[in-house]
């Protein structure tokens, strides 16, 4: 049984908040107090309350998913989460690193290439499609 949340940090599949105001959004939106969420999560509610006070690191990736449970979001509501999965994916692809820096950093316009390789990543396959040439430039908001 899933109950309907109609405030704002629960319209959005994820936030744009740092962790500790989403996890305080997300409590006060559940009218969950630390110890209710410490009893649900089996982590003390001092902790959590560092955790919103942003007097403690984010938590581990298995933490989160931990929070995120018991808070009825998936992991990846939380932006500091999906940072660390780009980062591993591009931990495993140098050249995508390189590639997508000149995009974001310095501007430049995507090649089909990159396009069809994070659209490769999206669909789970990783293989990027079939291989553009790499020779036509399309627009960054295409993927």
């Amino acid at each position: 049984m899933s109950a309907q949340y109609t405030t704002p940090i629960a319209k959005n599949r994820f936030s744009q908040e740092r962790f500790p105001e989403a996890l305080k959004g997300l409590m006060d939106e559940r009218r969950l107090s630390y110890r209710q969420l410490a009893y649900k999560t089996k982590l003390s509610a001092g902790y959590l309350n560092h955790l919103t006070k942003a007097t403690r690191p984010v938590p581990a990736d298995l933490v989160v998913a931990v929070i995120a449970g018991a808070l009825c979001v998936e992991p990846d509501f939380f932006i500091e989460y999906r940072l660390r999965q780009i980062v591993g994916v591009l931990d495993e692809a140098p050249g995508l690193t390189d590639q997508l820096y000149a995009i974001l950093l310095r501007n430049q316009l995507a090649t089909d290439d990159i396009i069809q390789a994070l659209a490769g990543l999206g669909a789970g396959n990783g293989n990027g499609g079939n291989g553009g040439n790499g020779r036509t430039q399309g627009a960054v908001v295409g993927f």
